[in-house]
């Protein structure tokens, strides 16, 4: 009888570990990103996903707003990166968090706007990445 549950055990550890390596090969039900979602003269929104992954790390993403100037993408005056905005926890397939600029874009002018994400997991699994939402135009 011993033997037997020795065995029972033995399976039951291989198929629990089975488990915990495949959530931990970055195998997911979802993913992770960023976009744009309000873009005109007097705001700027964006909206990012950050992909859960079973552990119990903190999701949180800021982000910056860009234009094209022409030396290339830079941040926009004032207050152009956002706090730390909570996501969730990786527990869950995916968290999400966004954050609206207010702008003022001069008139006759025309301008390319972007947002910039840092996504971030915190905690049992410390990680982070960067996406970029599409760019839109405003002005003219």
């Amino acid at each position: 009888m011993a033997r037997r549950t020795l065995i029972f055990t033995a399976i039951c550890t291989v198929l629990v570990g089975t488990g915990v390596a495949h959530a931990q090969t970055g195998e997911q039900l979802s993913s992770s990103w960023a976009q744009g979602n309000v873009c005109n003269a007097t705001q700027l929104g964006a909206r990012a996903q950050l992909a859960g992954d079973g552990t119990k790390s903190d999701l949180s993403v800021r982000f910056t707003a860009q234009w094209l100037s022409p030396d290339g993408w830079a941040s926009l005056g004032g207050a152009a990166t956002s706090p730390w905005q909570s996501a969730g926890s990786a527990e869950y397939t995916w968290g999400q968090a966004g954050w609206t600029f207010s702008i003022s874009v001069p008139p006759g002018n025309q301008y390319q706007l972007r947002s910039v994400a840092e996504l971030r997991w915190s905690g049992e699994t410390s990680r982070s990445e960067t996406h970029t939402t599409g760019t839109c135009t405003i002005g003219g």
